[in-house]
């Protein structure tokens, strides 16, 4: 029993810490802050996490644990692996914008120096999945014989940290400075289109990155696979 309050504090406290990392990043993140959203004394947080560093650690390991399983499962699907791949892709960008764990995990790997360790370093535990179903796809004919599969591979893991980082992500929507167009309050100059948006991007309804990265392997498709996986 005793064992069983352990691990769930532990848990419960790598819980906490994903949502103030996620929340804060790393160096803004107190210890008080997460032994309160934890819900636990400070000497509970001690006796499992001496310092900080140890929780983003903890944190690191399983948000790599977590998005390591759901490419894994995915890895096991009968279908060509180029398909294969691109789930891959589309299953992280869920997880990034949907699991603060996960989110927090990438962020923690961006803002302190992480192991080259694909058990902590979400960013290479990805490429190395994608890495795989990539070098099948090259073997089942999926993935264009001159495509480069290192290449290939870091090109769909740039997707993921791009998508998951634009300003259109899950409740943000279009930022009009991304567009190179500043927002007028007057209504004039949206009739001449001075300072306003194109109409086409102001009246664009709010996208996930999961839509937005959807719209950009369709651009890219045609030059890594063949029309017949390229779906």
């Amino acid at each position: 029993m005793r064992q069983e309050r352990s691990e769930r504090t532990r848990r419960n406290l790598v819980g906490a810490a994903s949502t103030v990392f996620d929340q804060s990043g790393y160096e803004r993140a107190t210890l008080s802050a997460i032994s309160e959203r934890a819900r636990v004394t400070k000497g509970a947080l001690s006796f499992h996490f001496a310092a900080k560093a140890d929780l983003a650690r903890a944190v690191q390991a399983d948000a790599c644990a977590v998005s390591g399983a759901a490419l894994a499962e995915i890895a096991r699907r009968e279908t060509p692996a180029f398909e294969i791949a691109t789930a891959m892709t589309h299953t992280v960008v869920r997880l990034v914008e949907s699991d603060a764990l996960v989110r927090a995990g990438a962020r923690l790997t961006q803002e302190i120096r992480t192991p080259d360790d694909p058990a902590l370093h979400v960013h290479l535990n990805w490429l190395g999945a994608l890495h795989g179903a990539l070098r099948r796809a090259k073997a089942d004919g999926s993935l264009l014989r001159e495509v480069d599969v290192p290449a290939a591979a870091s090109l769909l893991l740039s997707l993921i940290t791009g998508t998951t980082t634009l300003p259109h992500i899950t409740g943000r929507g279009p930022n009009p400075a991304y567009w190179g167009h500043r927002p007028s309050r007057d209504p004039g100059d949206r009739q001449h289109g001075t300072g306003a948006r194109p109409r086409e991007t102001r009246d664009r309804p709010r996208e996930t990155g999961d839509q937005w990265l959807t719209r950009t392997l369709h651009l890219i498709r045609p030059a890594l696979s063949h029309p017949r996986t390229a779906r």
